[in-house]
């Protein structure tokens, strides 16, 4: 404006420049007001979004201190199982060995089946070495059969009509029991007063579980006509044309003596 006056322009131009002056001064003003609440539209939006991140922070810093605390609780559950299965381990070993003992103290022990209630009378150990040569014979034992004690089973009195309780006793002499054993082999059916009685080894009760998970294997063995024997203490042996085989694993027995071939049948042998 002050050049146009300088310059001498006419008054009617000075007038429009100073008019288009104050227009463009009003707009100025105009967007610089915009432009202001604009700047605080955004400053309020910036503060509402700090906010915001503040308080996912915080979450944030939430979830790794509970993440961390699950961490540390998983390792010391995973040590925890590690010394649980130690534990068990230990433990498994520890049966083991008891189980083992016990049949150890058995060693010399024998059961007899069979037997009436009540017929040993009061003096069960004498009964029971003339029972022994009665039964067997003088020939079976090398001298003078001896026994320690002699007991029934530990369980009530069984009544009329049912089954007599078993017969446990325990010999001097290890040889003696293993020539009861295999002279009752030797004869088969023994009876004593018009009663059958049977002879058995005296093992725990886990272990005649393990014996007795072998019952499949030997019904398979029976069936094929393979000659078998059951190992102590709970080990099958079963003799083929090449060699003798032996199981541990009643399931892996089972599974082996499934594969072998029928046997030939007798009128095939006569033919």
């Amino acid at each position: 404006l002050d050049f146009y006056r300088d310059s001498g322009a006419p008054a009617e131009l000075l007038e429009s420049v100073r008019a288009d002056s104050q227009v463009a001064a009003g707009k100025r003003g105009s967007l610089v007001e915009e432009m202001h609440l604009g700047f605080n539209s955004i400053q309020a939006g910036l503060s509402g979004l700090h906010s915001e991140v503040a308080s996912l922070n915080n979450k944030l810093d939430g979830i790794l201190h509970r993440l961390d605390a699950s961490e540390r609780r998983i390792g010391d559950i995973e040590d925890w199982m590690d010394n649980v299965e130690n534990v068990l381990s230990e433990v498994h070993q520890l049966r083991e060995k008891c189980d083992d003992l016990e049949n150890r103290a058995r060693r010399l022990n024998l059961r007899i089946v069979g037997l009436p209630e009540g017929i040993e009378g009061r003096d069960p150990i004498s009964f029971l070495e003339k029972l022994l040569v009665e039964v067997l014979g003088e020939g079976t034992f090398p001298g003078r059969v001896e026994i320690e004690r002699a007991h029934r089973a530990l369980r009530p009195r069984p009544k009329e009509g049912e089954k007599p309780c078993i017969m446990i006793f325990k010999l001097l002499r290890f040889l003696d029991k293993v020539c009861i054993l295999r002279r009752a082999r030797e004869l088969g059916q023994l009876t004593f007063k018009n009663q059958k009685i049977f002879f058995f080894p005296d093992i725990s009760a886990e272990l005649q579980a393990r014996r007795h998970e072998f019952t499949e294997a030997l019904r398979l063995c029976h069936s094929l006509h393979l000659p078998f024997s059951l190992l102590h203490p709970a080990r099958l042996r079963v003799s083929l044309q090449e060699g003798p085989r032996f199981f541990v694993d009643p399931e892996e027995a089972v599974e082996f003596l499934k594969q072998l071939p029928d046997p030939p049948s007798t009128l095939n042998t006569e033919a």
